[in-house]
């Protein structure tokens, strides 16, 4: 049986390789073809595929785009990337394997179907005839970047001169701006196997941000970490100050655009004047990335925006609050302010306060409220209690709604005792609750119950305050949750299925938007065993 790969590549080198794949061999088969990478992931996810091979297409942060779908997708199937040079030339990478013989096949048939038209480069150390040049290029960039850490740890004016001199740093003796992107929630648990993949796309994302630089003034672009991009930006010495201003504002927005991934937290330092000092911008990065939980809509986290956004808060409005939704919860919990002021209390009071004990406060002042009167309908639903730094993939936007989803699913609970008067809600309630695993829509709830679509949402959305596809999402994810808690070896496609969600991608997507973690953070938080990977993969 051959081996399924899905191709994502521009049409002439797609062309080329898959006529030879028809030609020339029986252990590889090709069975998708597209120049998207969303594409690529959707199509690996269906049709179960063993290889996806990829071109890196600039700008390179669609490919780290690639590996967090990927990563929500829960899939592991092996990686070939490639990108092609100036004079016909291709270096490549793989995926590491303990079933080598798969991938020396795997890389002679890549070659052989390139070999006419292209001179291809495997771009990994170990292969004897280049092992020597990858290994030295790797060192310098190695040491070079141990060089730059190491300034950023702190070093006397004297290192630094040392430093720029052995390693030829493009860095100015005074003036400079510190930048970092952090790449959030990509966990690269499976460095071990990637690490070539990783390395490879990671020296073209260098590549990128030093271009910008050196389109300016100049500065260094390296990896802290595999998460971690720093770049030193050397200061415009203009003597307008309106002209400074301007330089650095292009530059910053320049990198903003090389690092536009869906997970990624961009800071930027205030003007640092010696070398001795950049330490100080570096240990700002890591006390001021912790707003991102309040700030998630912000292009760019710096001192100054921090500064214009955060506002003192009157503790005791907050408490008049608390107390206006704790009355409403014990006497009337369908009482459409209800969710009106859980949205004024997080998000425009908790949210510019910028304080994650304010946060926690107003939490379990309402999480109590609602266990005191409901009790064991609470389980499962309002039970998580998140730390900082899970709060920090996330977003106060996306705990609020949450907060609030599962209101409405504890309303569709009570809906049996009477806390829900209409009765078409009642019926459309239990309709979801009895078939949430079916592949159910409004409009199939609806003539189910013999009344316009309009009408039941309408209805519905009068009711309970949140319209019947936002219920019935709810309820899903809810009923995933519970799933992903107590089962010991349901794939993420089978819990998908079960809760009624037929493509993994759709149903990984929407469980972050809802719960802010992947289903296997999630399971890494909440279960107490590991998804097993997809059958046929690594």
């Amino acid at each position: 049986m051959s081996l399924s790969i899905i191709l994502c590549a521009e049409d002439e080198i797609s062309s080329i390789i898959t006529e030879y794949a028809a030609n020339n061999t029986k252990e590889f088969s090709i069975t998708y073809v597209t120049n998207s990478y969303e594409t690529c992931i959707d199509k690996a996810v269906e049709l179960k595929a063993d290889i996806i091979i990829f071109q890196l297409i600039h700008p390179i942060y669609k490919v780290q785009n690639l590996f967090v779908d990927l990563m929500h997708a829960n899939i592991s199937p092996t990686l070939l990337a490639f990108h092609l040079n100036p004079e016909n030339e291709i270096a490549y990478s793989v995926t590491s394997n303990p079933n080598q013989h798969l991938l020396n096949r795997l890389k002679h048939y890549f070659q052989l179907s390139l070999i006419e038209r292209f001179n291809c480069r495997f771009n990994t150390i170990g292969e004897a005839k280049d092992s020597n040049l990858i290994m030295n290029s790797r060192i310098k960039t190695l040491e070079k970047a141990e060089y730059l850490k190491d300034i950023l740890r702190g070093v006397t004016y004297n290192e630094f001169l040392y430093y720029k001199k052995i390693a030829n740093l493009n860095l100015n003796l005074s003036g400079y701006y510190l930048y970092i992107c952090n790449l959030l929630d990509i966990e690269y648990s499976d460095h071990d196997l990637n690490k070539n993949i990783y390395y490879f796309v990671g020296e073209e994302f260098v590549k990128e941000s030093q271009n910008v630089l050196d389109s300016y003034h100049g500065g260094e672009a390296f990896y802290i970490n595999p998460l971690l991009i720093g770049i030193i930006i050397n200061a415009d010495h203009s003597k307008s100050e309106a002209t400074q201003q301007r330089v650095l504002l292009e530059v910053t927005n320049k990198l903003n655009k090389v690092m536009d991934m869906k997970t990624a937290l961009k800071y930027r330092s205030t003007y640092i004047k010696n070398i001795e000092d950049i330490r100080e911008g570096y240990e700002a990065f890591h006390r001021q990335q912790i707003y991102f939980f309040f700030c998630h809509d912000a292009p760019l986290i710096t001192q100054e925006y921090i500064h214009s956004v955060r506002k003192e808060i009157d503790y005791t409005v907050i408490d008049e609050i608390l107390k206006e939704i704790k009355e409403i919860i014990n006497l009337n919990i369908t009482d459409p302010k209800l969710i009106q002021l859980i949205k004024q209390l997080f998000l425009d009071y908790v949210k510019p306060s910028l304080s994650y004990n304010l946060f926690y406060y107003c939490q379990t002042s309402l999480l109590s409220a609602l266990v005191t009167k409901y009790s064991t309908l609470c389980t499962n639903m309002f039970s998580e209690s998140y730390s900082p730094r899970e709060l920090f993939y996330c977003s106060i936007e996306q705990r609020c709604n949450d907060f609030i989803e599962n209101i409405m699913l504890l309303k569709g609970k009570l809906s049996n005792s009477s806390m829900v008067k209409n009765s078409i809600v009642l019926q459309a309630i239990d309709f979801i609750h009895n078939h949430y695993s079916d592949e159910i829509t409004v409009n199939y709830i609806a003539e189910n119950l013999n009344i316009s679509n309009s009408y039941l949402s309408q209805m519905f959305t009068k009711e309970m305050g949140i319209s019947p596809i936002k219920y019935l999402v709810s309820y899903r994810i809810q009923k995933a949750k519970e799933l992903i808690s107590s089962s010991k070896d349901l794939l993420v496609a089978d819990i998908a299925s079960k809760v009624g969600f037929f493509e993994v991608k759709h149903f990984s997507k929407t469980f972050k938007k809802v719960t802010g973690l992947t289903p296997k953070q999630y399971k890494k938080n909440y279960g107490k065993f590991e998804f097993i990977t997809v059958k046929g993969t690594n």
